[in-house]
This record gives structure tokens, C-alpha cells and sequence, in this order.
């Protein structure tokens, strides 16, 4: 199965309505992870949707009323205002991860800089670059272990061939 076509990602599940919510509602986040390595990627399969966020208090205020209007009320406005969050939304609505950089690792305007233009549910979308999914698998990788360090691992030997 193909990940995208054209410039529109192919993707399942509820996330319609979390990436419609964040767009709708002005919130800045990257599509990366999984989304994104299949993009560059086309052997490279992806269930979840990874989400990085602007960490500024503007950006998660909106992002805190973007998941208030899909009935996750219970989110302080200024909660992704941090580094290395890492919040799932996995549940019967939702497969999803939103993400804010990690301390230490690429910023999120570093990332937005080379970003790609893609549609996600036809919405568009900025998506990590090749350049940029190195450096945040290689910084993931550091830290890692077991299984989900291969898995870093195993991107970042896929990406080697992707075109930057």
C-alpha cells in the first residue's frame, strides 16, 4: 500500500478530526514520526499520527482550545508551553502523539525550516524533512532502548537512501 498521493498523506482512523481541530483553530505542529518517514519513505509503514508542536505559550493555548472542542477538557492552556512532552491520544477517537521538541535536540523552527508541504485529510500540512527525521531519530536513538531504539535505528538506515 502506498503512503501518499501526490502530495496528500494516506492515512486511517479518527486523527481527521484532531488535525482538522488543530488547523482550524490556528495551532503550528510538523507532522513527523512515522506520517513522516512514510512519506519520504514508501516502505515504511505508520499507524499513528506524530505531531511535533510549537512549544510557545500562543501556540499551546491554541492547541489546549483545539482539543477542548473535540471534548478533552481537562487541558491547561499553557501545557504544551514545555520541551520533551510526549502526550498520547490513543483511545476510541484518536491514534495520535503530540510531541513538543526535546531539550537539547532540533528546535521546532529548525524543523519548520526545511519542512515539506503535504495534505493530510486534504488539509495541508508542514512535514519533517529527511534532513530534519535524521536528526530527531539519531537524537531519539541516543536515549532509546530495546525495541523502540531499533526502530530509530532502522529509520535512520532507511533514510539513508531517501533524497534529501
Amino acid at each position: 500500500m502506498g503512503n501518499r498521493i501526490g502530495d496528500n498523506l494516506v492515512h486511517f482512523g479518527g486523527n481527521e478530526q484532531l488535525i482538522r481541530a488543530l488547523d482550524a483553530a490556528g495551532a503550528r505542529f510538523m507532522v513527523v514520526g512515522g506520517l513522516a518517514m512514510a512519506w519520504h519513505c514508501p516502505e515504511r509503514e505508520a499507524d499513528d499520527a506524530d505531531l511535533l508542536l510549537d512549544p510557545t505559550p500562543e501556540n499551546s493555548e491554541r492547541v489546549a482550545n483545539a482539543l477542548s472542542g473535540l471534548g478533552l477538557t481537562d487541558v491547561p492552556k499553557t501545557a504544551f508551553a514545555r520541551l520533551g512532552l510526549q502526550v498520547p491520544l490513543k483511545n476510541a477517537s484518536f491514534y495520535a502523539e503530540l510531541l513538543t521538541p526535546k531539550d537539547g535536540g532540533m528546535t521546532y523552527a529548525e524543523a519548520e525550516g526545511d519542512a515539506a508541504h503535504a495534505r493530510l485529510f486534504q488539509i495541508p500540512v508542514r512535514l519533517a524533512s529527511v534532513v530534519a527525521l535524521r536528526r530527531m531519530k539519531s537524537h531519539a536513538a541516543e536515549s532509546a532502548v530495546g525495541a523502540e531504539r531499533q526502530k530509530h535505528l532502522d529509520d535512520l538506515k532507511l533514510l539513508e537512501g531517501a533524497p534529501s
